[in-house]
């Protein structure tokens, strides 16, 4: 007669302790796998980073090498052409239509600390940072005649009271886009002045996007309470070179994965 072998199951207490080696180990594997794709998006993100610094600061040598002059001003909305009539067909700084405007930008002192309770409109003397650069370009060293501007810019205005914008305490308020506009000036109009040529400057402005996110760096020489100028792009530097300072974010999230401060130098020609 033929003995039959009884199989022999797992107990609960068996099937209980697979389970938790198991989920062990899927836990420590997803750790890792996520550990690692962090690791990657880091260094992409720095990768990344490097490649756009290096393209913005040969675009920043190239243009202040051929500009005969240079303008730094406050923040976009301080720059408003709104109710000012346009000398061409166009308020498109890259419209070929585009012949500045009619009458002067009012000039007016910034208020400090920055507010648009009283914007101006005055370029920034030496030892002052702003937002906007404009890059000069004269007609064959004439500095009555303007054949060119190239505006860098941040997206950013910072109101009355400060709760965002440029004075804002939270640095996802002060992080915008920084962009490159440029602007042809037809020969009808060269000698119109800048003043006249200045065009509006708005997120929606057709120029290139340079960094997706930035927060500038630039601060007064000596802050004080009652002059209050920081977070900005560019700094005057004694009225001949240009101090580019900033924070650059290649994705800019509640985590900030990756960063880069940014300094750099440009002198024009003169």
């Amino acid at each position: 007669m033929k003995t039959i072998a009884k199989q022999k199951g797992m107990t609960l207490v068996e099937i209980l302790v697979a389970a938790s080696i198991s989920l062990i180990v899927v836990t420590v594997g997803l750790s890792f796998v996520i550990q690692t794709l962090k690791a990657y998006q880091y260094e992409t993100g720095k990768l990344l980073i490097n490649r756009d610094i290096r393209k913005f600061t040969i675009q920043m040598i190239d243009d202040a090498t051929y500009a005969n002059n240079f303008q730094i001003y406050d923040q976009i909305s301080n720059l408003s052409r709104t109710g000012y009539t346009a000398a061409g067909s166009s308020t498109d700084p890259t419209n070929p239509g585009y012949q500045g405007y009619t009458a002067d930008l009012a000039v007016t002192l910034p208020a400090n600390p920055v507010s648009t309770a009283t914007p101006g409109t005055a370029k920034l003397d030496s030892g002052m940072p702003g937002d906007v650069l404009v890059l000069v370009y004269y007609v064959n060293g004439d500095n009555t005649k303007i054949w060119q501007l190239i505006v860098y810019y941040r997206v950013n205005s910072t109101p009355a009271g400060g709760t965002t914008g440029t004075n804002s305490t939270t640095v996802s308020n002060r992080t915008v886009a920084l962009k490159r506009l440029v602007v042809a000036i037809p020969a009808a109009v060269q000698s119109a002045g800048i003043m006249k040529l200045l065009p509006e400057l708005t997120a929606a402005t057709n120029g290139t996007s340079i960094f997706p996110y930035v927060d500038g760096q630039a601060s007064d020489l000596v802050p004080t309470a009652s002059v209050n100028r920081g977070n900005k792009m560019f700094y005057n530097f004694n009225d001949t070179s240009i101090l580019v300072r900033g924070r650059i974010y290649e994705n800019y999230t509640a985590q900030r994965i990756v960063k880069s401060t940014y300094n750099f130098t440009v002198t024009p020609r003169g």
